[in-house]
């Protein structure tokens, strides 16, 4: 009995990772963390983070995830079958050709989807395109919009709460040609969810859970989806744009759950809510983008101190608790602004430093501890450059 459950979780697990989308997700993170890693070099002539942390950051907020939609697909008994799954992977992977991140996602993936759905009066007839119709009749409308609005309403939550954990710090040249600082989120969620198909669709062992409903016969599977985000920041620090952008897509889930619900009695709204989606999902994208663009830069060089653009983890920075977006006033006594000042005063004592910093709230606080020896200028805090020519920005 033991080793038949170790079979069962073995091949639970077997069919997860037999979906494309999982080798698809480890793909896409190979070249992201790639480019991630290149850009955070030119501009700082070392990584931020390393390139593991691109799998790892994301993993947990993803799999905690996929356990709560689980118990909501668990729960509502949603059905699909093996030949859906396909069409998503298929998906997935022409959204992935476009190279937009934040296209990876259920919202424009089953977006199209319903609206694919839509088109079938007009493409049902032709001799490719009709068997995929045959296949994809057998799901309602009302399932696929379903979990639209569920994966909507979850990707909502992972961008308010993690979308802003561990962003990319980055320099570029600022419209007057200065050096200014913003910062580059960027993450693709792999989100496991459980779903029921038809028993007899994919082989199970002896033990496999089933459940019947009616004449009808299930076992559940183990699908992943990814989810896509990316925004650029350099108005403010990153977390507050990035928690209202995840606010704003909740209540865009929530208001479009009405569409899902009314997709039940009247199928073509779930049509529209896949075209509704899409729009409204890149409205948002597009008015962030336009609001970002009009706040005045956040990180620059200032009159009065240096604003702390990134801290490097592991470093006596992160150890004295420095934060992205706090302004250091003083180094062991004496008040800088520029990158160069901040250097010099770090050589006052090649063992220790005393700070003071101004927090987010406006009130000084005071920061202090060991460098690493022989190392006196790794302190491991990231500052916007000033216009000179172009040298490490660690300091």
């Amino acid at each position: 009995m033991v080793m038949d459950l170790f079979q069962m979780i073995a091949i639970f697990f077997l069919y997860f990772l037999a979906n494309p989308i999982f080798y698809l997700w480890l793909i896409l993170l190979y070249f992201l963390s790639k480019k991630r890693v290149k850009e955070e070099r030119i501009s700082f002539h070392t990584r931020v983070f390393r390139r593991l942390a691109d799998y790892t950051i994301p993993f947990l907020p993803g799999l905690l995830t996929g356990v709560f939609l689980s118990i909501v697909t668990i729960g509502l008994g949603l059905i699909i079958s093996w030949e859906w799954i396909a069409v998503i992977a298929v998906l997935y992977v022409f959204f992935a050709l476009t190279l937009q991140v934040q296209w990876l996602t259920p919202t424009y993936v089953l977006g199209f989807l319903l609206f694919f759905y839509g088109l079938e009066p007009l493409l049902g007839s032709m001799e490719y395109v009709a068997p995929i119709y045959a296949e994809l009749g057998n799901i309602p409308l009302v399932i696929v919009a379903t979990i639209l609005v569920l994966f909507m309403i979850a990707e909502g939550f992972l961008i308010r709460y993690h979308g802003a954990t561990y962003s990319s710090p980055r320099l570029e040249r600022s419209k007057r040609g200065k050096w200014v600082g913003l910062h580059v989120a960027k993450r693709i969620w792999l989100v496991p969810v459980v779903f029921f198909i038809p028993e007899g669709m994919i082989p199970t062992i002896t033990h496999w859970p089933v459940f019947s409903v009616g004449d009808v016969t299930l076992q559940p599977v183990f699908i992943p989806f990814l989810i896509g985000f990316t925004q650029r920041v350099r108005g403010s620090i990153p977390r507050m744009p990035i928690q209202a952008m995840g606010s704003r897509v909740i209540g865009l889930g929530l208001l479009l759950s009405l569409f899902a619900i009314g997709s039940y009695y009247i199928p073509v709204l779930a049509v529209v809510l896949g075209g509704l989606a899409i729009v409204f999902r890149e409205l948002l994208s597009y008015q962030a983008k336009i609001h970002e663009g009009k706040q005045p830069i956040f990180f620059s060089t200032q009159t009065k101190g240096c604003i702390i653009l990134g801290v490097l983890p592991n470093s006596p920075a992160a150890k004295m608790n420095l934060e992205i977006g706090e302004t250091i006033v003083k180094v062991n006594g004496q008040e800088v602004n520029t990158e160069t000042g901040f250097y010099e005063a770090l050589q006052i004592n090649s063992a220790f430093c005393k700070l003071e910093v101004l927090n987010h709230d406006g009130e000084i606080r005071f920061a202090q501890g060991a460098l690493y020896d022989g190392e006196h200028h790794q302190l491991g805090v990231l500052l916007v450059k000033g216009d000179v020519v172009l040298q490490d920005s660690i300091t």
